[in-house]
């Protein structure tokens, strides 16, 4: 994990931000300008959108964590990983995300997913 991009720890930083005065700070610093940002409840784009949605996760669960659930694996300015968000002990959820970098190294997309995808192959 050593070797993922700058932007995904710095992103991983403003969901867990505690002062709503610093996640402005971290998103500049992470996502494009006109980021697209798509889960199963949002659709936005834009910095401006993403600050908002942030804002209101750390209003709702404002002790919660993001965690890596995974490692970060990628190719081709994509990287998806596993992660988790908890409020003590307890798992609130889990997901995915697939994120794809802009040419600056920012976060261009990100398209996350709830709950884990179930197994249905062989267990090899």
């Amino acid at each position: 994990m050593s070797d993922q991009p700058e932007a995904l720890v710095l992103y991983r930083q403003m969901w867990n931000e505690r002062d709503p005065d610093k996640i402005r700070r971290h998103l500049d610093m992470c996502v494009s300008d006109d980021c697209l940002w798509v889960d199963p409840l949002h659709s936005h784009t834009g910095r401006d959108a993403l600050e908002a949605n942030v804002r209101e996760f750390r209003s709702t669960y404002p002790d919660a964590d993001l965690r890596l659930g995974s490692n970060i694996d990628g190719h081709n300015d994509r990287h998806r990983y596993e992660w988790f968000i908890t409020v003590g002990d307890e798992l609130l959820i889990r997901g995915f995300d697939v994120v794809t970098m802009n040419n600056d190294g920012m976060i261009g997309r990100v398209d996350g997913f709830f709950g884990m995808l179930d197994r249905i192959g062989p267990d090899i």
